[in-house]
């Protein structure tokens, strides 16, 4: 197995730089196609700027781990929290556990390993053990 360095990610990193990113461009798609919502009401329940939501839309941020939301339970799950937040009254506990379970979804089922290479190009990804002991 792989030792990991110092300097290696860990997956809560990855999920921060990557996949949480990711997410909210998915999200903030779905307030506005499916949902009706401005881009100002959107970056309000996400809880970021417009400018992040125009970035989403353009794919100019929230793209380094499209192989995570393209998984079909993670695709429903980002389907169920972008209902939770187009309700009048949100659940923000509720949103925060389905954000914690695609996390940990995503971690388990590996599919930030494309992602975490992109940021350790030498890393042997069938070694890399960082998503089984974090």
């Amino acid at each position: 197995p792989m030792a990991l360095s110092v300097f290696s990610l860990r997956t809560e990193e990855l999920a921060v730089k990557s996949a949480l990113p990711a997410h909210r461009a998915s999200i903030a798609k779905k307030l506005l196609s499916e949902y009706g919502f401005t881009q100002i009401k959107a970056a309000e329940l996400l809880g970021v700027t417009q400018t992040a939501i125009s970035y989403y839309l353009g794919n100019k941020r929230g793209s380094g781990a499209q192989e995570s939301v393209q998984d079909k339970n993670v695709e429903k799950t980002i389907s169920e929290i972008a209902n939770m937040l187009a309700q009048k009254d949100i659940d923000r506990r509720a949103i925060a556990t389905k954000f914690t379970e695609a996390l940990t979804y995503i971690r388990r089922n590996h599919l930030l390993c494309n992602v975490h290479k992109q940021y350790e190009p030498k890393i042997d990804l069938d070694a890399c053990n960082v998503c089984d002991i974090s």
